[in-house]
């Protein structure tokens, strides 16, 4: 092996050594927040969860009640019987997978496997594009609902890309095999999973188009996805959820609102990528006007726009359901770049690399001030809550709720400890603590330059008063 590939494998292993290194150390960082709770016990017993069959009929119990996302929730439930360890290691390697399986999908089979500058870009679009990073990366609830749903249903197309790439031939057992995994990554996600269907069906079309045979795997993959995706939706719970959201709204307008908030989340957030993608998209165009070079950014651009405009079907569109979208827009502009030919272009994506890399320092320092500052006051609060509920023999607690700053924290817009102890989140901590009620009467934070929090102003603002009536 040339010494400058050993030099490029070498860089390409210390960054991903890197990036699991820093997500390990923020997992351990993050406590249970929200759902995690609420999560540790049986759906249909309001147990504490201790075993498998345990698990099994709560899951069965939430798919009738609540959401039909039941494979994300094995993960979501199961993880809070372990030690909070195991959870922060597979986390942490499950981020690391997504950035390399989006990776493979832009680069397929071919040559030049350590593009270092490529992988930079892609793990700086995950870290500076998403809205509600730490929601749903960190946080464990949300973590199994999102970055793992994303990465089964990207890992699942990835033999998608290398047959668009070169035809291989297959036997039965990847036709089953493919059945299986299709089943589970159409049940995975409503919208993440819609968009793999829109790329799905565009690669069949794509091969009707060209007049090519179309393997009898990608038909028991697609009809297997189809079919968890059908289990995924006709969930009876998802019915009964969707008669607490009850619209009233004239019909054509309320599918126009609907609209509306599908387009101001890319335009929000996604933008960005967008531009990126259509630039890099024309210049692949004006190198490599085939058919071929062009179909699989196109495919992949269209499955992040289904899986963000599937979001219609929904009353709401929480900033964390578009993990999916974005990472398949993502997918979209690295398989452009990889694409495109010239040593100036080369240089070009290497300075918008490192320059990217400054900007992505400068956030993971706010980052991690803001996730250590959470845990830290966390902790602190926590030992206060085990101590007065020894003391008071399980008594209703008074405490106080916690603020942080940046979409980085895992807790960042997730309920905390609240005036009102009668919701479900509420009634979780409260028995995990082995108390009867945990309320709080005031919000705390901690000061960080350059950033702005209300609670935090709220207490200067009460401070100051207090000292000028004094």
């Amino acid at each position: 092996m040339p010494i400058a590939t050993k030099r490029r494998r070498l860089a390409f292993r210390l960054l991903a050594g890197a990036i699991f290194a820093g997500m390990l150390l923020f997992n351990f960082l993050t406590p249970y927040i929200a759902d995690d709770f609420t999560f540790a016990y049986a759906f249909d017993t309001g147990l504490r969860l201790e075993s498998l069959p345990q698990l099994f009929q709560s899951l069965a119990f939430h798919y009738m009640e609540w959401t039909g996302r039941v494979i994300v929730k094995i993960f979501a439930q199961g993880f809070t019987m372990l030690p909070k360890a195991v959870f922060n290691v597979l986390n942490a390697a499950a981020y690391l997978a997504l950035g390399l399986v989006i990776y493979r999908l832009a680069m397929g089979r071919r040559s030049g496997r350590y593009d270092l500058a490529v992988f930079l870009l892609i793990e700086a679009s995950l870290w500076e594009i998403s809205p509600a990073f730490g929601q749903t990366n960190l946080w464990m609830c949300g973590a199994c609902n999102y970055l793992w749903a994303t990465l089964g249903c990207l890992a699942f197309l990835l033999p998608w890309r290398y047959y668009l790439q070169k035809p291989f031939a297959a036997g039965r057992g990847m036709a089953a095999g493919m059945a299986v995994a299709g089943l589970f990554a159409g049940w995975l996600s409503e919208n993440t999973s819609a968009g793999l269907l829109v790329c799905l069906v565009l690669c069949v079309a794509f091969l009707v188009w060209q007049r090519q045979k179309i393997p009898a795997w990608m038909v028991s993959g697609l009809a297997g996805a189809l079919a968890g995706f059908v289990i995924l939706i006709a969930a009876p719970g998802n019915y009964n959820r969707a008669d607490d959201f009850v619209d009233n709204s004239p019909f054509l307008t309320k599918y126009a609102v609907r609209f509306f908030n599908c387009l101001n989340m890319l335009w929000d957030n996604a933008l960005p990528l967008l531009l990126v993608f259509a630039a890099l998209f024309v210049l692949l165009w004006l190198q490599k006007p085939g058919r071929a070079a062009l179909a699989w950014p196109a495919i992949l651009l269209l499955g992040g726009l289904g899986a963000n405009f599937a979001m219609i079907l929904s009353p709401f569109y929480y900033d964390r359901s578009t993990h999916g979208v974005f990472s398949l827009l993502t997918a979209a502009c690295a398989a452009c770049l990889v694409q495109l030919d010239g040593e100036r272009l080369r240089r070009l994506t290497a300075a918008a690399a490192a320059c990217l890399s400054v900007v992505c320092v400068f956030d993971l320092c706010a980052a991690s001030y803001d996730i250590a500052s959470y845990w830290m006051m966390y902790r602190t609060r926590e030992s206060l809550i085990v101590a007065e509920a020894a003391e008071t023999g399980g008594d209703a607690i008074v405490t106080y709720g916690i603020e942080p700053y940046t979409c980085w924290c895992g807790a960042y817009g997730l309920p905390d400890i609240r005036e009102n102890g009668e919701d479900s989140i509420a009634l979780a901590r409260a028995k995990w603590y082995g108390v009867a009620s945990l309320t709080a009467d005031e919000v705390r934070t901690y000061p960080f330059p350059g950033h702005t929090n209300a609670a935090y102003e709220a207490g200067l603002e009460f401070s100051d008063a207090s000292a000028a009536e004094g």
